[in-house]
């Protein structure tokens, strides 16, 4: 009865927005893109918000500096082009003239290089509190502006006129104008920010866009279930960069369990998923991307495993390409620990170091576990359980390595298949000797990906320097190859310690109607743009 209601509610919903009107044209523009979301976004200041629907939005009314292309390069964008120096430690962009600040509001102004200064001011500001100052250590003086001991003014990011910025790096770091196309990076106007009166970001009137739509209307009530957010196409913009689509709906569900049947009832467009069957796929326009790894970790208290000779024995004992067979749609063999999802500067990181680099099966994995055995000076590890969440749906290759372990070693470790809140409380109390854990990742990182297994994390417990070491030398590196050579060393200290034994990459699904082109995904902030979307009925 519960869910009745809640999709009568959720046809009212859907019935009230689409009447807005919407013409669509040859070229397939003029179509009104609807879209669920699960949660309500947090606020739409870009220097602050952090979940994935906020970030959503912005990019959608929003605009950086540089942008990444629905090819996976990085392009001009606000700024109509760029210059680096040759060595690397200063970047300079010319604004285009045209992009304008427009708002429900009705607040109208041109977009100047003191909008990117003052929203970099705001994140190292400490009355801002932005999370992102950690990101933008390489820009000069960042650091002492960020623990206080140098003035905003330090900074090294300048208006050199009204369409010029320039940053200055303390460093050299290849991935920089990466950084400028997160939502952080984005501009802020300080004359509309102090307009909203400590309001900016949290509703229709107190949100700016110069990006390709501008936010209409935000309604939300915790209590009722008629939530949603409508962006208009932003007309100043459009004039110099054609926005495809009238109109943007997201409608606030707060249960993603309703999203392949909305679309399927052709109630929204598109939506993003972690399971897609053939049909689904086969009948739709889709695009996917590993976002996950799953792998196994042990419990450094434990009597065995906090041996590095015992992990290592199990490590190379994994024949993955024998488990191939049991591995279901939406899985694929995982020989290092990063997914192909990860692109560096553009490119897939995947593409640069073969994912089979790492990893490799040792046919003489059991005469290291003899070595193990003797060295603990015991004759067998007994009463061992692997705890699996039943959330996992691969765990086919979990049995098929247990039973391969039992074979070939003679150590007979169970499967533990448990609750998802059984599985949680078992890992944040220590209670398991070897768990399968899923590590995913908000941004497409690799830095930002591996810093999961750094430090005391709730998973694998690492404590090592060197590892901390090899993942922080990330963000020095001054190339495209040795920003990749850095990462597969970080890769390499954590596989060669056997604290995390990947095993598959996991999938996540953008699923799009066959009516629809253009519209461009981006995988682990899983987000999608519409400015270029098109739609053909």
């Amino acid at each position: 009865m519960k869910r009745l209601i809640r999709n009568i509610a959720f046809a009212f919903l859907m019935t009230a927005v689409l009447l807005l009107p919407s013409c669509k044209e040859d070229d397939g523009s003029g179509h009104t893109f609807k879209i669920n979301i699960e949660n309500d976004p947090s606020n739409l200041d870009p220097q602050m918000a952090a979940d994935k629907e906020s970030k959503m939005i912005i990019s959608n009314m929003m605009e950086g500096l540089v942008k990444i292309s629905p090819s996976g390069g990085i392009v001009p964008a606000a700024a109509e082009r760029f210059e680096m120096s040759e060595d690397g430690l200063r970047y300079t962009f010319y604004l285009r003239n045209d992009r304008m600040w427009e708002s429900e509001a009705e607040f109208s102004e041109q977009m100047t290089a003191e909008d990117f200064v003052f929203a970099f001011h705001r994140i190292f500001d400490p009355d801002t509190r932005s999370p992102y100052g950690s990101d933008y250590l390489c820009i000069k003086n960042a650091k002492d502006v960020l623990n206080g001991s140098m003035p905003l003014e330090s900074l090294g990011v300048k208006a050199i006129d009204d369409l010029t910025v320039e940053f200055t790096l303390e460093y050299p770091y290849f991935d920089f104008l990466t950084l400028l196309t997160k939502t952080a990076a984005m501009p802020c106007s300080k004359d509309f920010f102090e307009y909203t009166k400590g309001r900016y970001g949290m509703a229709a009137d107190a949100s700016a866009s110069n990006g390709a739509f501008y936010l209409k209307e935000w309604n939300y009530d915790p209590y009722w279930d008629n939530n949603y957010l409508i962006m208009r196409r932003n007309v100043s913009y459009s004039e110099s960069s054609y926005v495809y689509p009238y109109s943007l709906n997201f409608f606030i569900t707060g249960d993603t369990s309703l999203d392949e049947e909305t679309f399927l009832n052709e109630d929204t467009d598109c939506f993003i998923t972690e399971n897609a069957d053939e049909k689904l796929l086969s009948e739709n326009g889709y695009a996917a991307a590993n976002v996950k790894t799953a792998g196994l970790v042990f419990n450094p208290n434990s009597k065995y495993f906090g041996s590095k000779i015992f992990r290592e024995a199990l490590a190379k004992s994994i024949n993955r390409e024998a488990y191939a067979h049991d591995l279901p749609d939406g899985y694929d063999l995982a020989f290092g620990i990063i997914p192909g999802g990860i692109t560096v500067q553009g490119k897939c990181y995947r593409d640069i170091i073969p994912d089979r680099t790492f990893s490799v099966y040792d046919a003489g994995a059991a005469q290291i576990w003899e070595n193990a055995l003797k060295a603990a000076n015991t004759d067998s590890v007994d009463n061992i359980k692997i705890t699996v969440s039943e959330n996992f749906a691969a765990s086919d290759i979990i049995y098929d390595m247990t039973d391969r372990w039992r074979n070939e070693m003679l150590f007979d470790c169970m499967v533990e298949i448990v609750s998802q809140n059984e599985y949680e409380s078992k890992l944040e109390e220590g209670n398991y000797d070897i768990a399968l854990i899923e590590v995913g990742c908000d941004e497409n990182s690799a830095y930002k990906f591996l810093k999961n297994f750094c430090g005391d994390s709730m998973f694998t417990k690492y404590s090592g320097g060197a590892l901390s070491e090899a993942v922080d030398g990330i963000k020095t590196a001054e190339s495209l190859s040795d920003g990749a050579d850095k990462i597969k060393n970080a890769e390499f200290v954590l596989i060669n310690d056997y604290t995390f034994i990947p095993l598959c990459y996991e999938k996540e699904y953008f699923i799009y109607s066959s009516d629809a082109s253009d519209i461009a995904y981006y995988p682990f902030i899983s987000s999608v743009y519409f400015g270029e979307a098109k739609y053909f009925d």
